[in-house]
């Protein structure tokens, strides 16, 4: 790897780890137009080490609170909100315990990730109901129907129904076991639903949680499903976001832990230059990326995102049939 291909990566990975674009899928698609082929995820855990630091940086100030009302003040508010962060890890090692074969596998073939980078464009979509933005009609709808259609055209109609399926599940329950909150009319223009939890409650952290296992899945959008998750369960938008990055602290810390000999090996085969590029150029591109989303999150426009996801799925099936 050159140090080019190392910055490429190192950018895509700070920019699309925080925006709902799936950073796991962009790097999948990223080696293979650049013709890389790493073995293991090794190096993949690296550049997340480095978007690690983006969210210790941007949101230091909110950490430390936290550790001051754990270990000073004995906040029981402090220990409640570490408790659900832990609670919202718990989902993912299971996971992983169980499936980490198949899951890894997944890595390996780039039209799956595809696919479900057509299915996160479906979760973002839906948020335009999550947040009582329009009223719903069937219309509504016709973008996710194409998507299908795009899927089973390719032939991986499979894969998009168990991304698709599995978040839809997750979804309608976070709804149906959310907070009553006021909503406005059902009719034009509608009223968008205030949101009923100031900041995750316990329910809310499993919901993302599960959200964050769904997204250990290349292609499936790590900050895109959670915060939907959260938005679901009617969570403020901006809150869902912190608790979502935070929650990315204790993952990206046990990947690195669990992935530490592959992520040594990569280390020898790469070098220290590329490494050394990929981490910096993470680091910045997740500042970057974090400050923008949560701009976005407040305008309630994160369901813009779902076009990126659909149009660079699709582009990249096409580039995958062009190969073949």
């Amino acid at each position: 790897m050159t140090g080019w291909e190392a910055l490429v990566l190192g950018l895509i990975q700070g920019l699309t780890e925080f925006f709902p674009v799936s950073s796991s899928g962009h790097l999948v698609m990223a080696q293979q137009v650049l013709g890389l082929r790493l073995p293991g995820v090794g190096y993949e855990v690296w550049l997340h080490l480095g978007t690690l630091g983006s969210v210790l940086l941007v949101y230091r100030q909110r950490l430390a609170r936290l550790v001051r009302g754990c270990f000073r003040d004995r906040s029981v508010e402090a220990w409640a909100y570490v408790g659900k962060l832990a609670l919202a890890t718990v989902p993912a090692v299971v996971a992983v315990l169980l499936f980490d074969r198949w899951i890894e596998a997944r890595f390996e073939d780039p039209a799956f990730t595809a696919t479900a980078l057509l299915a996160t464009g479906c979760f973002l979509w839906s948020l335009r109901w999550a947040q009582g933005a329009v009223a719903f009609r069937p219309l509504e709808a016709m973008p996710v129907l194409l998507a299908l259609g795009v899927a089973v055209a390719a032939g991986t109609g499979t894969g998009f129904a168990l991304a698709a399926g599995l978040g839809g599940v997750l979804f309608a329950v976070a709804r149906l076991t959310a907070r009553r909150s006021a909503a406005g009319p059902t009719v034009d223009p509608p009223t968008p639903i205030r949101a009923s939890e100031p900041e995750p409650g316990w329910g809310s952290a499993l919901a993302m949680g599960c959200g964050q296992a769904l997204a250990i899945l290349p292609g499936v959008s790590r900050s895109g499903t959670t915060i939907c998750a959260g938005l679901w369960r009617r969570v403020d938008p901006v809150a869902a976001a912190e608790f979502s990055f935070l929650m990315s602290v204790v993952a990206i810390l046990e990947a690195a832990v669990r992935k530490f000999p592959e992520l040594r090996m990569d280390e020898a085969l790469v070098g220290p230059v590329p490494m050394a590029v990929g981490f910096l150029a993470a680091f910045l591109g997740g500042v970057l990326a974090i400050r923008f989303f949560v701009a976005l999150l407040r305008g309630r426009r994160f369901h813009m995102f779902a076009w990126y996801c659909w149009v660079a799925g699709l582009l990249f099936l096409a580039y995958l049939r062009g190969r073949a």
